[in-house]
C-alpha cells in the first residue's frame, strides 16, 4: 500500500472516529437537557453525572460551568457543550486576524495600506487584482485602505 493511501486511510478512520465522538456528546447533551431548552442548567449537569456514577458536587460543577459557559448567560447550551466557538468569539478572531495581517502590509506604519505596499506584501496578487480590491473596498475613495476598510473587507462574508 503506498504511503499516500496509508495516510488517507487513516485521515479517513480519523474523520469516522470525530463524527462517532460528536454524535456521542450529542447523545449526551440531549439525554442531559432534561426540559429540552436546548442549554444545561447546574442541576441538569449535576444529575447526568450523578446518572453515571459520576461522584461530584454542584459546586464543582457550577465551577466547571463557569469556565465552559462562554456567553456568561449562567448555562451551557448545545454549542459550549459541544466545544463550538460562538459567533461572537469566531468573529472576534477574524478581527484579530485582519488587524495583524494589516500591521503585516502596512510597511511604514502610517495607518493606511497603499497599492503599492499590497504589492510588496502579497506576492499571490497582480496589479490588476490590487486595483480590484481597492476599487471595491476604499469607501471615502482615498486611494488608501484604512485599517477599518481593510478589517471590514477580510471579516466580509465569501461569496
Amino acid at each position: 500500500m503506498s504511503s499516500k493511501m496509508a495516510a488517507s486511510n487513516v485521515l479517513m478512520l480519523k474523520k469516522a472516529g470525530d463524527k462517532r465522538q460528536e454524535q456521542a456528546l450529542l447523545v449526551a447533551f440531549k439525554k442531559a437537557d432534561s426540559d429540552g431548552d436546548g442549554k444545561l442548567t447546574v442541576d441538569e449537569y449535576f444529575r447526568i453525572l450523578q446518572d453515571h456514577s459520576i461522584n461530584t458536587t454542584k459546586e464543582e460543577i457550577s465551577n466547571l460551568m463557569e469556565i465552559a459557559d462562554k456567553t456568561k448567560d449562567g448555562y451551557i447550551t448545545r454549542a459550549e457543550f459541544m466545544g463550538e466557538a460562538s459567533a461572537q468569539t469566531k468573529t472576534q478572531e477574524m478581527v484579530e486576524k485582519a488587524e495583524r495581517a494589516f500591521n503585516i502590509i502596512d510597511r511604514n506604519h502610517d495607518g493606511y495600506i497603499t497599492k503599492s505596499e499590497m504589492l510588496q506584501t502579497t506576492k499571490k496578487l497582480t496589479e490588476k487584482q490590487i486595483e480590484a480590491v481597492f476599487e471595491r473596498n476604499d469607501r471615502d475613495g482615498d486611494g488608501k485602505l484604512s485599517k477599518e476598510e481593510f478589517t471590514e473587507m477580510m471579516c466580509r462574508e465569501k461569496r
